[in-house]
């Protein structure tokens, strides 16, 4: 894949990515008036049974598609099968395991729902496959308006539908299927899935060997993201879940979609450099200075402006959630800073130390999160906050292990972060301070706290671009590079003509 490529695959997906968000953010404020805390908690519950079983129904098959150096119509038969098979026997297992899950979190009326969304296991599985051979073909505008086109019309138009016509959690279920089972079928339509009959011997156990560590991988991420939840949903109770999971989803969905935008380019892109580590090497650290200042810089102004953005979004029913929502947003950068971890030890295929790694730090966060929850969300908060530093530290010695990267540019970055992060907070804290002493409306306030948010880490970027021109990762990718400079040539213009 080259840089032409990645180029045009990101603008594609950023694209995509500001048309689902805007909608995401409609749907979640329309929903959460529509519905109440109680409702997105079963959801939630409902959601960590399905996902023990759901990465064992995928088995990684979609990455192994993207990540495999080359791919046979043997290969993709094989994935399609095996893919039938396993989210088949799963939706089986979870209708049957459904009153276990029930009675583990101590709430009758998640039998029946899990149940029902048990289907998920399949359409997952098989949804998964086309959008794949679309990233690895580098058809991104085509992946990006499918996805598009069923999140708005399968999630938010159902969903809404539904939740107005008072189906309460159930509104929440039609949408996640609805959406599911549109993506399978245009999916379909829009790439030619190669077949090749019989399935070979070598293609399916080339697939499970990848697939099956993935698997494990992923449902060790589960935990990892899900350990608060499980603990929140058994001894405090599905509103306080509801609570916690909108709390979440506030501060994560900002960063999430521009984060995942990124990585649906990234990992064919790294996958397609695998054997040239040093280039890989340069790949990471663009990504992972992308993901830093861009996740530092969001989370720092939800935490800033956490009151009037869950008054707006939420309602005020919600409003409760503000000082959890202030602690959480600072777990957020961690988090998806390492996931550009993630994807380039997927990409290189190193999946037994990323294995370890993720097994050693999970016995660290249960241990913190049941440690400090005597102090309930805010506790719980706390300790997320600290294991995902944890987890990126320790990833980021991994990384400048296997890519030969000194870790006093780690360190740098890490500077760069907390430096953007502090400007952007301070920005949007006079801004809200500001804002309320005028006694401007809720929707003036919050304007005026993204504008002030928005310039301050323009600011900081264009510092940036001026103080390190030659950014040698960046040098190395020659597309990329020459896009760099005139953009900032251009901001350069900008600033001495205003």
């Amino acid at each position: 894949m080259n840089a032409r490529q990645i180029l045009s695959g990101l603008g594609w997906s950023a694209v995509a990515t500001v048309v689902a968000a805007v909608c995401q953010f409609a749907f979640m404020a329309t929903l959460a008036r529509l519905l109440d805390p109680g409702a997105f908690g079963l959801m939630a519950m409902a959601a960590i049974a399905l996902r023990f079983a759901g990465f064992f129904a995928q088995m990684g098959f979609a990455q192994a598609i993207v990540q495999r150096p080359q791919l046979t119509p043997q290969d993709t038969t094989a994935a399609l099968v095996m893919a039938l098979g396993s989210g088949s026997v799963l939706c089986v297992a979870m209708v049957l395991a459904a009153p276990v899950f029930a009675q583990g979190f101590r709430t009758v009326e998640l039998s029946g729902l899990i149940s029902v969304l048990a289907v998920s296991l399949l359409l997952t599985a098989l949804g998964a496959l086309p959008l794949a051979l679309l990233r690895r073909q580098a058809r991104f505008k085509r992946a990006a308006l499918v996805e598009v086109f069923c999140f708005v019309a399968g999630y938010g138009v159902v969903g809404i539908v539904c939740a107005s016509r008072a189906m309460g959690v159930w509104s929440l279920v039609a949408a996640t299927l609805s959406q599911q089972a549109l993506i399978i079928v245009v999916g379909f339509l829009a790439v030619r899935y190669p077949l090749a009959w019989p399935v070979s011997r070598s293609a399916v156990s080339g697939l499970w060997a990848y697939g099956s560590r993935h698997s494990v991988i992923g449902f060790l991420e589960f935990l990892w993201a899900n350990v608060e939840s499980m603990i929140i949903g058994r001894s405090l109770g599905k509103v306080d879940l509801g609570l916690f999971n909108r709390t979440v989803t506030l501060t994560n969905l900002p960063v999430e979609f521009g984060v995942n935008a990124v990585t649906k380019v990234l990992f064919p892109a790294l996958s397609s450099m695998q054997h040239d580590r040093r280039k890989l090497a340069d790949g990471f650290q663009i990504l992972l200075l992308g993901t830093g200042l861009f996740s530092t810089a969001t989370a720092c102004g939800i935490a800033a402006a956490a009151p009037d953005m869950v008054a707006l979004l939420l309602g005020d029913k919600w409003l409760e959630i503000v000082p959890i929502v202030a602690i959480a947003a600072f777990a957020v950068p961690p988090m998806f800073m390492f996931v550009a971890c993630g994807i380039t030890l997927d990409s290189l295929a190193e999946l037994r130390p990323k294995l370890r790694l993720q097994a050693t730090v999970l016995v660290f966060k249960v241990a913190l999160v049941v440690l400090l929850a005597r102090w309930g969300l805010v506790g719980i908060a706390s300790a997320m906050v600290m294991a995902e530093l944890l987890r990126l530290g320790l990833g980021m010695r991994l990384m400048g292990r296997l890519l030969e990267i000194d870790s006093a540019q780690f360190l740098g970055q890490g500077a760069l972060f907390v430096v953007t992060g502090f400007v952007v907070w301070a920005g949007v804290g006079g801004a809200a301070s500001v804002s309320l002493g005028m006694g401007m409306p809720l929707v003036g306030r919050v304007l005026l706290e993204f504008l002030a948010g928005t310039v301050a880490f323009g600011g900081v970027a264009l510092l940036l671009a001026q103080r390190f021109p030659d950014y040698a990762p960046l040098q190395r990718f020659d597309a990329v590079h020459r896009w760099h400079v005139r953009l900032l040539a251009a901001l350069r213009v900008r600033v001495s003509h205003p």
